[in-house]
């Protein structure tokens, strides 16, 4: 059986996971496009390597931050690591809040062969200017890719160019069926009540500043040139900007805060409309659903 436990940052998704891989000794693979990266921890709430339940995570740590990582990679290196964990496993626990990562994981979904196209032009104009024009290529695509996700906004942009069909197209003509047909497979979405989950993102946010999410930036700007996908996680360019004296450390915590909470707000939409999910908004009521063996 496969377990899938979704939710917004901040829902609990993490201790839920580790419940269940200690009740089914599972291995727990994770579906967050953050914490794939090195040294990305305190910003990504990434459980950590003291801990004894990290050997049994996969998909941790996987990628520097320096490069650049898709959902095409993310497809490629999940199936070939739950291919090998079946193998000794009859129970596989998925957890994270990358919808999109797992519906490419876990759905037929295909991609286009890449094409090289010059976007040079794009470099130069502002993340307002991009969403604009991506919004005359491809309307659609600005409903799920916020205007600051500058790599997404200007991949959109690149396929829009050089396909046929824009990106939104391409997905909308994918019938997406299970790509796992001999597998069982459950789709548990946390969602709490939003007072309470907006509440636990704001004490999130000053936790990871007092664990030294500044000191963690830092150090990673010193030892790597960042890529535009480690650039674009929430907490660490808000702290970048800070570093560059762009705001106040509290104009920064709280920035931090809000877009954690509009991007808590855009998974519960993904989570509601883009996979067949069972939907929860207590620990409890999912944890005896999650623990039924059928």
């Amino acid at each position: 059986m496969l377990i899938v436990i979704v939710g917004p940052t901040g829902s609990g998704k993490t201790s839920l996971a580790i419940q269940l891989a200690d009740f089914y000794h599972a291995p727990i693979i994770n579906a967050d496009a953050f914490q794939i990266y090195q040294d990305m921890n305190v910003g990504t709430a990434k459980i950590a390597k003291s801990d004894k339940h990290y050997q049994s995570h996969y998909l941790l740590d996987i990628v520097k931050p320096n490069q650049t990582y898709s959902v095409k990679q993310y497809q490629e290196d999940f199936r070939k690591t739950y291919e090998e964990l079946r193998k000794q496993y009859q129970n596989i626990i998925v957890c994270g809040g990358t919808g999109l990562y797992i519906k490419a994981a876990l759905f037929d979904y295909a991609f286009e062969d890449e094409e090289e196209a010059d976007i040079s032009d794009l470099e130069s104009m502002s993340n307002e200017e991009l969403y604009e024009l991506l919004k005359t290529l491809d309307s659609k695509a600005t409903e799920t890719i916020h205007m600051n996700n500058r790599k997404r906004v200007m991949r959109a942009i690149q396929i829009a160019r050089t396909h046929d069909l824009n990106k939104s197209d391409s997905i909308d003509k994918q019938e997406h069926s299970l790509f796992y047909k001999d597998e069982t497979i459950k789709f548990l979405f946390l969602n709490p009540n939003r007072d309470e989950l907006y509440a636990n993102i704001n004490a999130r946010v000053d936790q990871m500043m007092d664990n030294g999410l500044v000191d963690e930036v830092k150090e990673l700007l010193n030892k790597y040139e960042l890529s535009l996908t480690a650039k674009a996680a929430i907490g660490y360019k808000e702290v970048i900007d800070y570093l560059d004296d762009k705001y106040s450390l509290e104009e920064c915590v709280e920035l931090i805060k809000k877009r954690t909470r509009n991007y808590a707000k855009r998974q519960v939409t993904f989570f509601k409309h883009q996979l067949p999910c069972l939907e929860f908004d207590n620990k409890e009521a999912l944890l005896q659903e999650a623990m039924k063996n059928e």
